[in-house]
């Protein structure tokens, strides 16, 4: 190239750069005086010599709020487009552009701005896809990252609104990494399981665990089914579930139940019997157990202030361990910690935590325990059949417990389900399949589905007893039967207990007996003194002008001998009252045992208590005193032995009068068939009367 070529494209180079740096400058100076219109016209003239400052001043008019060309999307992508221009430019352009000024420094500071004002812009239109359009078109904004977490709330807060399945399931697909997916995926599970089971059958529940093997709810579906198909509680629900449904969480809750149902009065004949029946138990070791301590004696002691239990040599069993104990009941025993209760079995394991405030003994494998200050019903298993919601819980009786709540009462079944509404003022006992409440200020009788069978019109009803009931009208007593016909009519002042097919009626204070057909086979002729009288061993008591005697069921007077008093006979004699002192005679009416006590009781076991100079001893068929009159009081000998109290201690003597343990005890209660518990000093012991040895004293006793 020649010299003067070369000369003339330098010129020309020379020539265009002053011409746009002129026109730069211009753009520049206007932009700085807020001439927009001609600023960005110049701006647009300089973008292909001049990309990285004119993008810059086009993105700065558009920026700005000031002007008709204000556009943030505009001013971003003339940023982005300067930022990249400036790149490439030399450095001396570079150190040229500090006039205006623009630097790479100033470029990220007008794309700070930028991106911080559209994100402004973009989450105050407050919708997902704005904030979805400035995710996209803002990919290198750092605030994308919180438009993407507000853009996933507000979807999120959509589903939740919806509340659906597929609303969370649109969600989690749409939004895989979004900070609420654990979220949106529980919510999912829990709307899906009720979706798929809206009806709450068992087929529901049964289809459920197919198509949903994963989810979190199997155990839900699962516990379900078992609530339903045992819903009534019946050994043979129960049995057919485990059948049916082997792979089921609560197979194994489903066999203690049966064997806590079927045992439940912990007998060892009982428990043979269920390992016949149901030889499938899955847990021998159980029957093992329970057959070995079923006859097992136990009895409470006390060790350094806390109780536990010993057998009968006086072993510690179970470990003293407890604020309080009870006796054992169906195999478990009540105890207390630290304030709440729970129960024991015999090995000592405990089968019902401590978590209640009071617990009663279990009768027919049932408990009525406090929380809260509201009762409710467990099973031996320790499941809550009745929620805690009643003031007031009966025991069960023929499958039913009473409950009430503020005065008001109704029944519950053994699934503790609510059979009987709570709709009476009093609610009774079921028996021989009837029950007597009250409503109305009036009592009647319903039956097992609370259906009304004898009106309510009656002041006071007792329970039905061999078909018939006692009842109360106008002051007066009568006797009913089950169709709630009259068998004996409501005329009576009082009517005693049936005892040998026979009750003791009074009117206007005279009295007689019936029979259960309500036939007066005594005429209420005799005169009433307020005692309660019996047919006993065939024989009552009758009293007429302050004599006394014997009749026997024709009606017929025992003998012609009219006595002051006389007792049935018991053991071969009747005791006998004559001038104010007792005697026995015989079946002959002949005196075998002179008047000369104080008073008397039956004979039992041979031996008759007596009274003599303010004392009691005991005497033999033929009058022989046995045991000297030394005691204030003394009850009726029990297999050879007697408790005999003395100023207020008592003790313990054989029929032979000898002294088993010394008057000197605070207690002596019996606890069996042949142990006693025994007080003194604040101390405990236990005493076996057929081995005559204590079984075990408290330390200091």
């Amino acid at each position: 190239m020649s010299g003067l070529k070369t000369l003339l494209i330098f010129s020309i180079i020379f020539f265009v750069n002053t011409v746009n740096a002129t026109k730069l400058s211009k753009a520049f100076e206007a932009l700085h005086v807020y001439n927009y219109f001609e600023a960005k016209h110049l701006f647009e003239k300089s973008l292909k010599s001049e990309t990285a400052a004119a993008s810059y001043g086009l993105s700065v008019i558009y920026y700005r709020s000031d002007n008709p060309f204000s556009n943030i999307d505009s001013a971003y992508k003339y940023c982005i487009k300067s930022a990249n221009a400036f790149q490439l430019i030399s450095v001396k352009k570079k150190a040229l552009y500090l006039s205006y000024p623009i630097s790479e420094k100033a470029i990220d500071s007008l794309q700070k701005m930028i991106n911080e004002k559209a994100f402004e812009i973009y989450k105050s239109k407050n919708t997902i896809d704005e904030l979805n359009k400035f995710i996209d078109y803002y990919i290198s904004a750092p605030q994308c990252f919180d438009a993407i977490d507000l853009r996933n709330s507000m979807a999120f807060l959509d589903a939740k609104k919806k509340d659906t399945p597929v609303a969370y399931k649109i969600f989690i697909e749409t939004y895989p990494f979004a900070r609420e997916i654990p979220e949106a995926q529980i919510r999912y599970s829990v709307t899906l399981f009720h979706y798929l089971t809206e009806n709450n059958t068992i087929s529901e529940f049964e289809q459920f665990l197919i198509k949903e093997p994963d989810s979190p709810f199997i155990t839900e579906a699962q516990n379900a089914i078992y609530e339903l198909t045992t819903i009534h509680g019946t050994i043979k629900e129960y049995h057919d579930f485990i059948k049916k449904y082997p792979s089921n969480r609560n197979v194994e809750t489903a066999w203690n139940t049966i064997y806590s149902i079927y045992t439940a009065d912990y007998k060892i004949e009982t428990i043979n019997k269920f390992r016949n029946e149901f030889p499938d138990f899955p847990f021998p070791e159980t029957i093992t157990q329970d057959l070995e301590l079923s006859p097992k004696q136990l009895f409470p002691v006390r060790e350094l202030g806390k109780w536990g239990f010993a057998d009968t040599l006086g072993r510690i069993s179970i470990p003293c361990i407890y604020d309080w104990v009870g006796d054992f009941s169906e195999g478990l025993s009540e105890c207390g910690l630290n304030g709440k209760s729970g129960f024991i079995d015999k090995s000592g394991k405990l089968v019902i935590p401590f978590v209640y405030e009071q617990v009663e003994a279990f009768k027919n494998g049932f408990s009525i325990v406090q929380q809260n200050e509201n009762y409710g019903v467990i099973n031996k298993i320790g499941k809550l059949i009745s929620k805690f919601e009643y003031d007031e819980i009966a025991e069960y009786s023929e499958g039913l417990a009473s409950v009430g709540i503020k005065d008001k009462y109704g029944y519950i079944d053994e699934t503790g389900k609510l059979t009987i509404p709570i709709n009476f003022s009093k609610a009774g006992d079921f028996s021989e399949g009837y029950a007597s409440v009250e409503f109305g200020g009036q009592s009647g009788f319903i039956d097992r589905s609370g259906k009304i069978v004898i009106a309510n019109k009656y002041d006071w009803v007792d329970n039905f007893k061999n078909g018939l009931a006692k009842v109360k009208s106008l002051k007066k007593f009568g006797i009913i039967n089950k169709n709630g016909s009259t068998v004996l009519p409501c005329e009576f002042d009082l009517i005693g207990e049936f005892s040998e097919g026979a009750i003791m009626v009074v009117k206007e204070h005279n009295y007689g007996f019936a029979d259960t057909g309500g036939t007066l086979f005594v005429p209420v002729e005799y005169d009433y003194s307020g005692s309660p009288l019996l047919f006993k061993n065939g024989y009552a008591v009758v009293e007429k002008n302050k004599k006394q005697n014997l009749i026997d069921k024709s009606g017929k007077l025992f003998s012609t001998k009219d006595f002051d008093r006389i007792e049935p006979f018991n053991e071969g004699l009747a005791a006998v009252l004559k001038k104010d002192k007792w005697g026995f005679v015989d079946i002959k009416m002949k005196l075998q045992i002179p008047y000369s006590f104080q008073a008397v009781s039956n004979f039992c076991e041979g031996l008759a208590k007596v009274r003599k100079n303010d004392k009691f001893g005991f005497v033999s068929y033929i009058g022989k005193v046995v045991v000297d009159f030394l005691y204030d009081e003394a009850e009726d000998f029990n297999k050879g032995i007697c408790i005999v109290s003395l100023e207020e201690k008592f003790g313990l003597i054989d029929i032979a009068g000898n002294s088993l343990i010394p008057v000197e005890c605070d207690a002596i209660k019996k606890f069996n068939e042949f142990v006693i518990k025994i007080e003194k000093n604040t101390k405990l012991a236990y005493y076996n009367t057929s081995t005559l040895k204590y079984i075990w004293k408290e330390e200091g006793f």
